[in-house]
């Protein structure tokens, strides 16, 4: 049960985190093609997310406890994304790419489908030491709203802390479009709909449960209803494995009771164990019918 607790904590938490940071259904207008989920990133801005080296006319703000050691980020796409590098800069306000060193080169992550993703991020050099600020950089190619590629960028700035330490649950699982079947916007014009041959041919796609996506076509969705549904399918399908994990635990406890009970009555109690004396009122009454 704990482990299932723990489960459903985390889903809670990812939900109101995602909430807090506007990466909901009005995504499109709140933030990029790509954004950190944790650590929270800069403020956004549609003007801006193109400039480097951090695609927010924010500069370094509050910054997040970051772990010394098996620090880890959360990445949320509202958009189909490539090449994404994910660099640090030690400054204290970086002010240009030169100032950032690569983690994770971009062969790596050479695509990032709409939902959430975790990456592991390599520990700082031995003389880092908690207490030292960072800020964390992404940096990759998107098509969004556009028909051409262009470079985008995001940062968050953080704290070191000693990994004892910390604390935060963070927010990282994998779940991306590519995981689930999204019906589009057209599945009721096409089920609705069978005089035509387009429209026979849609009827039959929808059937196959076949989602296609491509950079010149969209299934319907915006990134931000895409990134809520795949939080909800995943918070769905841990409520339903802890409820199994529940009346298993509690139909092994019922059949242990049932045995025990069961063992109980099947003890035979002796009236005189062997080798045990009689008690007085016994010889008493062989006694009395002798005389």
């Amino acid at each position: 049960m704990h482990v299932v607790a723990s489960l459903i904590t985390s889903v809670g938490f990812v939900a109101r985190l995602a909430f807090a940071q506007d990466h909901g259904d009005d995504a499109a207008r709140e933030m990029g093609p790509v954004a950190f989920m944790w650590p929270p990133d800069r403020l956004w801005g549609a003007d801006f997310d193109n400039h480097a080296p951090c695609g927010s006319a924010a500069s370094v703000g509050n910054r997040t406890v970051f772990p010394l050691l098996n620090g880890q980020i959360a990445l949320v796409a509202q958009d189909e994304s490539w090449q994404i590098q994910v660099a640090i800069s030690h400054n204290s306000n970086p002010l240009s790419n030169d100032d950032f060193e690569t983690l994770i080169a971009p062969t790596r992550i050479p695509e990032l489908n709409e939902g959430h993703q975790c990456y592991p991020i390599p520990n700082p050099a031995a003389d880092v030491e908690a207490g030292a600020n960072a800020t964390l950089q992404i940096k990759y190619t998107s098509d969004f709203d556009t028909d051409l590629n262009e470079t985008f960028y995001a940062c968050a700035d953080i704290t070191y802390v000693a990994t004892s330490q910390f604390t935060v649950q963070v927010p990282c699982f994998n779940a991306t479009t590519d995981d689930f079947d999204l019906p589009s916007e057209n599945d009721d014009d096409d089920n609705s709909t069978s005089t035509s041959t387009g429209t026979a041919a849609g009827a039959s796609a929808t059937a196959s449960g076949a989602v296609t996506t491509s950079k010149g076509s969209s299934s319907g969705l915006s990134g931000g209803a895409i990134a809520g549904i795949v939080v909800g399918v995943v918070g769905g399908v841990l409520l339903v494995a802890g409820a199994f994990f529940f009346l298993w635990r509690r139909g092994q406890q019922n059949r242990r009771l049932r045995q025990q009970q069961a063992n109980v009555r099947n003890v035979k109690w002796e009236e005189n164990p062997q080798g045990s004396p009689p008690s007085q009122s016994s010889s008493q009454d062989i006694g009395l019918r002798k005389l």
